[in-house]
């Protein structure tokens, strides 16, 4: 869909899309090679019916229209055709043009595809990046680049900004910290190490409480660990417990909540009430870990179970067990909730740091430099 708004000297035409690519591609069929990108913006809300996008394009008639005479002297018509010439260079040396520029942008959703992420995500990611290349040609219309230079390099920079303002990082503790999740997510090791590396590192006083009364054995796992940091530990076998263990830390103590993991079958027998304390105290900031090697479908399950605990904040174990993180960021990309650390594997407490836009960005984007380049 179009509209064109006639000019003395700029014919300027909108385009209404579902993509910017496409709205490029009808623009130059219909109007010629000297079609000019002059903006793009998404559609306003009483034309949202006829595209997500609304493009402008302008281009200038071969002659003035005969009703409207000409008011400018010849000389400057000359500098403004030149102008519009050398925008246009610039565009088309860019890469806007529509066979390689709309190519390679689409390369962005087949190597996010192959980095595991829901194609549905890379889908909206490369429509994202198609309008902020739009944008920039704009912006950036001076800048002289060499076209392979300034497409490959700047179709790579554009899709890591896309990725990076869709991944939320907070990596800090609150006084009160409680961990959640399901079995073999990496809790127990989590909690020690950040014992360890968060907490003891900055001096303060610190708390070990383990509500996990469920497993053989967990309870004196953490209580050994808790004995060689010198710290004291305690278990808990109801909510009433945990509570009084809780508010009975100094305010200036850190406090550490272990809990019991919970497969889909525990849930209706035990996270009822672990949920619901944790739910009404506003106090304990809970953090839910999951396992960065598990599948993108195991994971949303995950999610969404132990929504009901109020989670602030995301974990994820055993990165190193992974090359790609595309399920761990297509969940986390859906909602609103930060992560907060990464666990990359058993030492402790060296494995584990705070989460990571960098290393989030370079395992989904790896191959796309070379991608980009094969097919310039």
């Amino acid at each position: 869909m179009s509209t064109t708004t006639p000019n003395a000297q700029l014919r300027v035409k909108s385009y209404f899309s579902r993509s910017i690519p496409d709205a490029i591609e009808q623009a130059r069929q219909e109007m010629g090679a000297d079609a000019l990108l002059l903006n793009s913006r998404p559609a306003p809300p009483e034309a949202r019916h006829l595209g997500e996008f609304e493009i402008v394009f302008g281009s200038y008639p071969e002659a003035p229209p005969p009703e409207v005479p000409s008011v400018a002297p010849a000389s400057e018509v000359a500098g403004l055709r030149q102008q519009m010439d050398e925008i246009r260079n610039l565009l088309l040396r860019g890469g806007m043009n529509p066979g390689s520029g709309r190519s390679r942008q689409l390369l962005v959703e087949r190597v996010l595809v192959d980095a595991g992420l829901e194609p549905a995500l890379a889908a909206e990611i490369e429509e994202a990046v198609a309008l902020r290349m739009s944008r920039r040609s704009v912006t950036e219309i001076s800048r002289v680049r060499k076209p392979l230079d300034w497409d490959t390099d700047a179709i790579i920079e554009e899709t890591e900004a896309e990725i990076g303002d869709r991944f939320k990082t907070q990596s800090d503790l609150g006084r009160v910290t409680a961990f959640v999740g399901p079995p073999g997510s990496g809790k127990t090791t989590t909690l020690v190490k950040l014992a360890i590396s968060s907490a003891m590192a900055s001096g303060r006083a610190l708390r070990i409480i383990s509500a996990d009364t469920q497993r053989i054995g967990a309870a004196e796992q953490l209580r050994t660990y808790a004995s060689i940091l010198g710290v004291p530990f305690q278990p808990v076998e109801s909510m009433a417990a945990l509570a009084q263990a809780i508010d009975s830390t100094p305010s200036s103590s850190m406090v550490l909540v272990d809990t019991p993991g919970l497969s889909p079958a525990m849930f209706n027998d035990l996270g009822g009430d672990l949920a619901s304390f944790l739910g009404r105290r506003q106090d304990i900031d809970t953090h839910l870990v999951l396992t960065a090697t598990a599948r993108q479908s195991d994971l949303e399950s995950a999610v969404k179970r132990f929504e009901i605990f109020l989670p602030s904040r995301m974990i994820f174990t055993r990165l190193d067990e992974t090359d790609s993180f595309g399920a761990l960021f297509s969940v986390t990309a859906r909602r609103d909730k930060a992560v907060s650390f990464f666990g990359n594997g058993q030492m402790i407490p060296e494995d584990i740091q705070p989460a990571s836009r960098a290393l989030l960005i370079e395992s989904l984007v790896r191959r796309l430099p070379d991608v980009l380049r094969a097919a310039a």
